[in-house]
C-alpha cells in the first residue's frame, strides 16, 4: 500500500492544515511530470474521512465494515434518516400526481419537509465541524503508532464517515424537493 502521507512528505498524523497540504500538493507537482499517484495522495489527505482511513489503515487498525453507529452520533443518525424516509414518500406520491391541483395541495407538505430537510442539514453540519475541531484537538496529542489513541481515532473516523454519507444524502434530497 502506498503512503501517501509519505508521497507528500507530511507527517502522518490525523489532522492535516489544507493549506499547507496544497501547497506542497503544487510545489511537488511543479518538480516532476503529472503524476496519478501525488492526485490520488492529495485527493485522499485533503478529505478528512479519506485521510482518517488511510492513516488507520495504515496504522493496522481493523475497519471491516459492521461496526456500530457511534453513539455520539446515533440519534441524528435515526433522524435524519426518519426524514429522508418521510422525503421519498413524498417524492413517490408526488410523481403520482397528474393534475395542477393535486400538486398544489402537496406543495405545503413540500415547505413542511424543505424545513425539516434544512434543519438536519444544520445540525448535521454543526455536528460534522464538531468533529472536525476533536480531530484537530486529538492531533495535538497524536503519537504516531500509540494504541491509546486508535479507539478515539476509530469513533472520529466512523463519526465522520457516517456524517458525511448522510450530508451526501440531504444535500440529495434537497435537490429532489426542490425540482420537483
Amino acid at each position: 500500500m502506498t503512503d501517501y502521507f509519505a508521497l507528500l512528505q507530511r507527517e502522518r498524523r490525523p489532522w492535516v492544515d489544507p493549506k499547507e497540504l496544497k501547497e506542497k500538493y503544487f510545489a511537488l507537482s511543479r518538480l516532476a511530470a503529472p503524476d496519478a499517484r501525488l492526485n490520488e495522495a492529495y485527493r485522499i489527505l485533503s478529505d478528512p474521512k479519506l485521510r482518517l482511513h488511510h492513516l488507520l489503515t495504515l496504522e493496522g487498525a481493523d475497519l471491516a465494515a459492521g461496526r456500530p453507529v457511534p453513539p455520539s452520533v446515533a440519534d441524528l443518525f435515526w433522524n435524519t434518516g426518519a426524514v429522508l424516509r418521510e422525503a421519498e414518500r413524498w417524492l413517490i406520491q408526488h410523481i403520482g400526481t397528474t393534475t395542477a391541483l393535486q400538486r398544489s395541495l402537496t406543495a405545503a407538505e413540500r415547505a413542511k419537509l424543505q424545513g425539516k430537510i434544512s434543519e438536519i442539514d444544520v445540525r448535521l453540519r454543526v455536528t460534522y465541524e464538531s468533529r472536525l475541531e476533536q480531530l484537530r484537538q486529538l492531533d495535538t496529542t497524536w503519537k504516531a503508532s500509540s494504541p491509546n489513541d486508535t479507539p478515539q481515532l476509530l469513533e472520529l473516523y466512523d463519526s465522520i464517515a457516517y456524517l458525511t454519507r448522510l450530508l451526501e444524502q440531504i444535500t440529495e434530497k434537497k435537490f429532489q424537493l426542490d425540482v420537483a
